[in-house]
């Protein structure tokens, strides 16, 4: 199977109604053909409403493969879109099962680098109708991740992203999905994830905890 970029998203936030209120998020992102900027932060053009759960150099640029779609569909009876999970880059042949935390990839111009698997937050739920979602995505594993960049740069669908630095001695983006969302998880299990200093602050923080009360 040929590994390449399906397709490349960017958004910003929009306002939609929850319950009562009314929020902002910019999980709705359209397709661009445009070559893009890629810095420290993000792409140029793509806006985080929620700066405290998105965004950051831990989560410049989420990622999600494109292979899971069929099976959301399947699941919610019902066509997903384009950018179903609010990512930046739809990916052919990057699955979570077969990236690890810290390889290192080539995309355009730009060096960029697996931080952290994606966590599920109730907007995924409401772009969808289907409050459930974010429940199915920690069951399934299905989370997509995110990268941080190692070194801005540009890139389009023209590039393919290209893995070189593979880090087959630390856990796979689902290794690490699966060890935070079992409540059996070991200690030893634990303490490799706190100790992984490649996986992104806030999931070795939520790796610590579990830990403490262990």
């Amino acid at each position: 199977m040929s590994k390449s970029i399906q397709a490349i998203h960017l958004g910003i936030p929009r306002e939609i109604e929850h319950g009562s209120k009314i929020i902002k998020t910019s999980i709705f992102k359209e397709p661009t053909e445009n070559v893009v900027s890629i810095h420290s932060t993000g792409i140029n053009g793509d806006t985080q409403a929620d700066l405290i759960h998105h965004g950051g150099v831990d989560k410049a640029i989420c990622a999600y493969p494109y292979e899971h779609y069929s099976f959301w569909e399947n699941k919610l009876s019902q066509d997903v879109g384009s950018s179903a999970f609010g990512e930046n880059l739809t990916l052919i042949g990057w699955l979570e099962k077969d990236v690890h935390i810290g390889d290192v990839f080539e995309l355009g111009s730009a060096i960029i680098q697996v931080s952290q698997p994606r966590h599920p937050c109730f907007k995924l739920g409401l772009k969808h109708k289907q409050p459930r979602m974010p429940l199915w995505v920690k069951e399934t594993g299905f989370s997509g991740y995110y990268f941080r960049v190692v070194k801005e740069g540009e890139a389009s669908l023209a590039n393919e992203l290209i893995r070189i630095e593979k880090r087959n001695e630390h856990p796979t983006v689902m290794e690490v999905n699966e060890c935070r969302h079992n409540p059996h998880a070991t200690k030893e299990q634990l303490e490799a994830m706190v100790e992984l200093k490649e996986l992104a602050l806030e999931w070795q923080e939520a790796f610590r905890k579990k830990l403490i009360i262990k």
